[in-house]
């Protein structure tokens, strides 16, 4: 009886195993998305700030420019600028250099400096005290100095009686 009990235990853990065909699945998976910036997601951004890249495939100053002038005069395209350098995967480095450089310049004309933000700052800790060890150290040899005396008089006194 045990063996028959070992084979469908075994059995079971086999077929456990086995990885279900997606066809007999609850739900098929997504289909995978691909990294480049279909139409449905142009339409989240800003179409300034996709003309913008398109326009200079190279980035370079003339797109720091333009995104300058972008956020210049509507500052809330900043916001869509930094959805599309961060969700769209087609750009390169020289234009995520050019925007963030466009975006500098953009701050400096609206007269925004970092300088004069404030920033935070964790309090310093409080200053240890300083602890007198002297007078405990002393009250701690005066008592053995003083229970040392007192066992040694005590039996200096015992011994003498005899």
């Amino acid at each position: 009886m045990r063996s028959v009990i070992a084979i469908v235990s075994s059995a079971a853990l086999v077929v456990a195993q086995i990885p279900v065909a997606p066809a007999f699945a609850e739900g098929a998976p997504p289909a995978p998305q691909s990294a480049r910036l279909n139409p449905a997601q142009a339409e989240k951004y800003n179409p300034a700030v996709a003309a913008a890249f398109n326009a200079f495939p190279k980035g370079g100053e003339l797109l720091s420019q333009r995104i300058a002038d972008l956020i210049v005069k509507e500052p809330r395209v900043s916001l869509d600028l930094i959805k599309y350098v961060r969700e769209t995967a087609s750009l390169n480095s020289a234009q995520k250099l050019a925007a963030e450089r466009g975006v500098a310049i953009a701050l400096d004309r609206l007269g925004i400096n970092a300088a004069d933000m404030h920033v935070y700052k964790k309090a310093p800790p409080p200053p240890e005290e300083e602890r007198d060890w002297l007078l405990p150290a002393l009250v701690f040899a005066g008592a053995g100095v003083g229970i040392g005396c007192l066992v040694s008089f005590c039996r200096h006194d015992h011994v003498s009686g005899d």
